[in-house]
């Protein structure tokens, strides 16, 4: 699942890695905005799906697709600026989920930006699609862009599901590890105004929502 605005050359060569490395059973669709103003210089292959639609935050387009793609056993929801690096990444963690988590779970590859060891943020990664199925939604949708990755954390911290592997690279090739130029998706993503809503969810979040969800996916697991 992969939105995407402004970045044609950039989501080439995510979708190029994608089908260079997934094992033949995983599915790409895009998410493509109708008022991108780059959008007639988007060349995406026909084996992909593309959804156009209004200018959604990243995580309302996740949570979009997911109510378009409701039955899928696993979702990966990534971004145009993720380059897949390891052969068989979507196999590989899914059986992580499958065989550590009885196939409840999120098993995040290493995405060369973020120490896990020091922030387990997920970034490149698979979830099992039963959590969003008892959730109603893949990510709490007062969530914009900023706290996706913590409330990933969060979540499957609090049902002792939450997986990774340096073994599988997702490279993040993202501005602030020299990988990207800091462009206005950047900047208006990690604007003053976008951090402090974002990480004001992640407490609203934690305060009432987490518990609420906690007992829905503990309830749905036994």
């Amino acid at each position: 699942m992969v939105p995407t605005r402004g970045r044609p050359k950039r989501l080439a060569e995510m979708i190029d890695s994608f089908y260079a490395t997934q094992s033949g059973n995983a599915r790409l669709v895009i998410y493509l905005n109708d008022d991108d103003p780059l959008r007639r210089d988007y060349k995406i292959p026909h084996v992909c799906e593309v959804i156009v639609g209004p200018r959604k935050f990243l995580a309302h387009a996740y949570n979009y697709l997911f109510e378009r793609f409701p039955g899928y056993d696993y979702y990966a929801p990534v971004n145009d600026d993720h380059i897949f690096l390891t052969p068989a990444w979507d196999v590989k963690l899914i059986n992580m989920v499958e065989e550590l988590g009885h196939g409840w779970g999120l098993a995040a590859a290493e995405d060369h930006l973020t120490n896990w060891y020091d922030y387990e943020h997920p970034s490149g990664l698979v979830i099992s699609g039963n959590i969003p199925r008892a959730l109603g939604y893949i990510i709490w949708p007062e969530i914009q862009h900023i706290g996706i990755d913590c409330f990933f954390m969060h979540l499957m911290r609090g049902i002792k599901r939450l997986f990774f592997t340096p073994e599988v690279i997702i490279e993040h090739r993202h501005w602030s590890n020299g990988k990207a130029l800091l462009d206005a998706n950047y900047r208006w993503v990690y604007s003053h105004e976008q951090y402090q809503y974002g990480m004001g969810k992640v407490e609203e979040y934690m305060a009432h929502q987490y518990f609420i969800d906690l007992d829905k996916l503990k309830r749905a697991m036994s």
